[in-house]
């Protein structure tokens, strides 16, 4: 009797928990969207964020690497706080350095092979230079929330997870401005689908 009673009780442990991962699963939403310029070719790499949502921001740790005289990826989206890793794949020295107002610093040059970390703690975009080679260049666009991403060759994006509520969405591209103000309604378990229009 009392094997049959605690088995019945682990088995309403088991029911308990997967009900409560379900509830979690569906608890936020997701948008995904395409950005609409003239121009196809500034479709790729736009940063589409949510700005002004509530809650803590939680730090990330990304890499950024030097291969074949390119910083990959191009583009990056990090929350505040996060720290980027930068590698030298390259058989030959680089350097990273900014001058821009959300971050400035300079790594000096570095060998191949060995990673140094840069932590950016203010929201805004940061252009990378190398001054050992200055036609390397690329982006980190730092956010007040984890809520971001960067648009594929398409111009395609997905954001996951988002809190149920109304938001703004905006978008940093190099060469575009946002068209207007956009704003989207999230819904629990569900998806919102949007475009954003990019021009001059």
């Amino acid at each position: 009797m009392l094997k049959r009673t605690t088995m019945l009780f682990k088995g309403a442990l088991l029911m308990t928990g997967f009900v409560l991962m379900a509830s979690e699963a569906f608890c936020n939403g997701s948008i995904t969207g395409t950005i609409v310029t003239d121009n196809p070719k500034n479709k790729e790499d736009a940063v589409v964020y949510l700005k002004g949502v509530k809650g803590s921001v939680i730090p990330q740790n990304v890499t950024i690497e030097q291969h074949h005289l390119t910083f990959i990826p191009r583009v990056t989206s990090i929350p505040a706080g996060s720290t980027v890793e930068f590698t030298n794949h390259d058989k030959i020295y680089h350097n990273v350095y900014s001058v821009s107002e959300a971050k400035k610093f300079n790594l000096d040059t570095y060998d191949p092979g060995k990673p140094k970390q840069v932590t950016f703690n203010k929201v805004g975009v940061v252009s990378l230079l190398c001054n050992v080679h200055p036609e390397m260049s690329a982006w980190v666009v730092v956010t007040d929330s984890r809520y971001s991403a960067v648009t594929d060759k398409t111009g395609s994006f997905t954001i996951t997870d988002v809190p149920a509520g109304t938001y703004e969405i905006t978008a940093w591209s190099e060469k575009l401005k946002p068209q207007g103000v956009t704003t989207v309604t999230v819904s629990d378990g569900n998806t919102a689908h949007l475009d954003i229009k990019l021009g001059d």
